[in-house]
């Protein structure tokens, strides 16, 4: 999504300004460079390398509130909202008298989820901005967390009183509508809302969560397309339509969204989030064909490394290893330790065990806390009869990615090896309440209670709970 282009003027200008009254510096060099880069990227339609340039923008010059509101408005467009806060709350402490960055702030602090700090925000919004509609937004979405449903439906029905398709008061009275269990009067209100309002990215995307929380995958996938569409770098969007795309058997669409999203530059984690889905829902041979030529493209070693890592679990570790080998190498060291670790994968998974494990043990002695090296290990220790070894590692693997269901799955099997059922169950149990809403966790505790229908119940209506929580996290 291209920025408008007065915006970037403004900070051309704004930077403009700076230099003639400060002189040359290293630090209006470093900015002027880092304005040049974020023009060309911007016209090249280039939201990665923009942000990279904006990053280095607000670096060079930090007081400047227009440079932190720009970064602040990209986040927000990449669907990065963490970060997007940090910028505007930064504008807002150079600049207290901007309405609009404060709006900015109270938004995305109910994008959180935090009311608390909303509301915090919505008092000095009231004191600048008498009568300001986010102030009632943000009381209305205050009554929804205390379960004062009706209150919070009055609050939007004022807002939507004086502008109809408002999107912020539609999602509260929808949201409002869903919490007091008349779920089919929300979808008719976002419905009519999507009719009224077809670029109305907020209640589109609460009308896909519905659809995902209903299982009904195909209509998630036909109300989230429209959302890459607008805006083709928001990652949670793109994770929704890929996920649906793929569950509802739709492999072109899922196809098209990915490779969208998995552009040369694209952060490892989200090639990584992207391969996850693959890995759990596509297990077509095409994966692995999309995979390599993606990573052949890929601009630099660390997104050739997730590829390669997503190959050798998929299959094709002869790919993996032509990968990751001419960037790893020994001595292991900062700068090729993750190359090694995924090297050494590819070769335990080719049944080259004994170079496997030295490579594993090189890497792990220099950097005891490598997830790729310790998961590796410990799954050529269970494939070899050594389990006592595996729950070592995968121990030390949890502790490093606690948040990763996949190794906590890991340990599990390696508790249930070793015929330590007590434990095994322990950790799915702790999984489930640590990573919640996670199906994988979810089924392989499903196991533990078969036959135990009261148990099933409990169990099935938890992660209910839990699945919904994470639907509808957050309030916009």
């Amino acid at each position: 999504m291209p920025l408008p282009v007065h915006l970037i003027l403004r900070v051309a200008a704004c930077l403009s300004a700076v230099t003639l009254a400060a002189g040359c510096s290293s630090s209006d060099a470093q900015a002027r460079e880092a304005l040049s880069d974020y023009q060309t990227a911007t016209a090249a339609n280039d939201l990665i390398s923009a942000r990279k340039a904006l990053l280095k923008l607000v670096h060079a010059k930090d007081d400047v509130p227009d440079y932190w509101v720009e970064l602040g408005k990209l986040q927000v467009s990449m669907g990065s909202y963490n970060d997007a806060y940090y910028a505007f709350t930064r504008a807002y402490e150079l600049d207290r008298s901007n309405v609009d960055i404060l709006h900015a702030v109270t938004e995305l602090a109910l994008r959180s989820g935090d009311i608390t700090l909303a509301q915090s925000h919505a008092r000095e919004l009231e004191v600048i901005s008498p009568g300001d509609p986010w102030v009632k937004l943000t009381n209305g979405w205050a009554a929804f967390t205390e379960s004062h449903f009706d209150q919070a439906m009055a609050a939007a029905d004022s807002i939507l009183a004086n502008s109809p398709f408002d999107p912020a008061g539609t999602v509260l009275k929808a949201r409002a509508l869903l919490s007091l269990n008349r779920q089919d009067e929300a979808m008719d209100l976002l419905n009519k809302q999507m009719q009224a309002q077809p670029m109305d990215m907020s209640s589109r995307q609460l009308l896909a969560k519905i659809y995902v929380q209903q299982n009904n995958w195909g209509k998630a996938v036909d109300v989230a397309k429209p959302l890459i569409r607008a805006n083709p770098v928001d990652q949670e969007s793109a994770l929704l339509l890929i996920e649906a795309a793929l569950r509802s058997g739709n492999i072109a669409v899922a196809r098209q969204a990915s490779l969208r999203v998995l552009a040369p530059n694209a952060e490892p984690t989200t090639i990584s989030s992207v391969l996850d889905l693959w890995a759990n829902y596509w297990p077509s041979t095409q994966r692995i064909q999309d995979a390599r030529a993606l990573a052949s493209k890929a601009a630099g070693r660390d997104q050739r490394l997730a590829y390669a890592a997503f190959l050798s679990r998929a299959g094709s570790p002869a790919d993996a290893i032509a990968i990751s080998a001419p960037a790893a190498g020994l001595p292991v060291s900062a700068q090729n330790a993750e190359a090694n670790a995924v090297l050494a994968d590819a070769w335990s998974r080719s049944g080259n065990t004994e170079a496997a494990k030295s490579r594993f043990d090189a890497v792990i002695a220099f950097d005891p806390g490598n997830a790729t090296a310790l998961r590796g290990r410990a799954e050529l220790e269970l494939r070899t009869g050594k389990a006592a070894a595996a729950i070592m590692d995968a121990q030390k693997l949890t502790t490093v990615l606690p948040n990763s269901s996949r190794d906590r799955l890991l340990l599990a099997r390696c508790y249930s090896a070793v015929g330590n059922k007590a434990w095994s169950d322990r950790t799915l149990w702790s999984a489930f309440q640590a990573i919640p809403a996670d199906e994988n966790i979810y089924a392989a505790l499903q196991l533990t209670r078969k036959g135990n229908s009261e148990a099933t119940r409990d169990l099935q209506e938890e992660f209910d709970r839990q699945r919904n929580a994470k639907i509808f996290r957050g309030f916009l």
